[in-house]
């Protein structure tokens, strides 16, 4: 059976440990704001998606896709300060390019590959519709109509030219509308209330308009239904549009965990009460070994190091002299599946 004909017979409990895994990152990321005494921003609940949310989905969605001879690997891997860009008639300098990143890609049988992502903007309101104003049009700009582009503040990546045409898909690029009322509020998305939900997955339109919660959006992103396809490395490197974007997105991140990592810093960050900046190139992962995406990224020695060494921690009084030499990274979540021989 193909992975889409699975996806489409399992796709209620798929859809379940979706939407369990967004709710309770969102619970976890207040829980720790108030550790903090503070009211949780954009970045603490992208942090609490990446980080807490890796565990639940792929427990889940190993157990949903198990019996059907598919593997999964998840892993995640927190950016705290994301890379920007500026492209001619912008207001101001620049624009943030994304917040966070979801892949999936899935090998079957016959080792042929898909892959399929979508790049998201998070913003934090209760309000619905959500009416972009101000520098945000810059975003809905280059969101909507992908303008030529140059990478700013963005690591090795500064200065270099992308162009994305023609335009990715509408549902390649999309908005978090996340809902920022409290556990407690009467009429709060967290409550997980039926029809109901806490972040909303919204196409790039002025006003924004939740479309489908963020669970069903990833579950469709399996299906095919969202995203946008992008092609293997060596091909994406040929050119400079959608896919060679991801894999621009794909390797800073997968860069600073790495140097995070050499730093003595362990895969796992001490998330309770932990201020987004603390667990910036953070990472998590399912796996005991690297995922080929990794591999591809950072060659098997140094892929291995990441994902084999055994760091208990940073070292005593030392989690706030971490700092990122090497530019910004974008938060991201890899869903890897394959099928299995029969």
């Amino acid at each position: 059976m193909s992975f889409l004909l699975t996806a489409k017979r399992v796709k209620p409990q798929l859809i379940s440990v979706a939407r369990a895994m967004v709710l309770i990152s969102m619970h976890k990321a207040w829980d720790n704001c108030r550790t903090r005494n503070v009211q949780p921003e954009e970045p603490d609940f992208v942090a609490s998606l990446v980080m807490n949310g890796t565990k639940i989905l792929e427990a889940g969605w190993r157990k949903v896709l198990g019996p059907y001879k598919t593997k999964i690997a998840v892993t995640g891997i927190y950016c705290h300060q994301t890379p920007k860009v500026s492209f001619s008639g912008i207001h101001g300098t620049s624009c943030e390019l994304g917040d966070l990143l979801w892949c999936h890609i899935h090998t079957n049988r016959k080792r042929n590959i898909t892959r399929n992502a979508i790049l998201y903007q998070a913003k934090k309101s209760s309000r619905q519709p959500y009416r972009i104003s101000g520098k945000e049009f810059n975003q809905l700009k280059l969101y909507s109509n992908w303008p030529e582009f140059i990478y700013v503040s963005s690591g090795e990546l500064n200065g270099e030219k992308r162009h994305v045409k023609p335009a990715a898909p509408r549902r390649g690029a999309q908005y978090l509308l996340i809902d920022d009322r409290p556990p407690e509020h009467p009429e709060s998305g967290l409550l997980g209330i039926p029809g109901t939900y806490p972040i909303g997955s919204c196409i790039s339109q002025n006003p924004l308009v939740d479309h489908s919660d963020l669970g069903l959006e990833l579950v469709h992103s399996l299906e095919l239904l969202s995203g946008n396809p992008f092609d293997e490395r060596k091909t994406a490197l040929k050119e400079i549009g959608w896919s060679r974007v991801i894999w621009d997105l794909l390797l800073i991140s997968v860069k600073k965990a790495f140097r995070r990592s050499r730093s003595g810093y362990f895969n796992q960050p001490r998330s309770s009460g932990a201020p987004p900046s603390i667990m910036d190139g953070c990472f998590y992962t399912t796996s005991t070994q690297a995922p080929k995406i990794i591999v591809s990224l950072l060659g098997s020695k140094d892929a291995n190091y990441l994902f084999l060494s055994n760091i208990e921690g940073p070292p005593s009084k030392q989690e706030d002299e971490w700092f990122d030499e090497g530019g910004g990274g974008l938060s991201v979540i890899v869903v890897e599946t394959y099928e299995l021989e029969e």
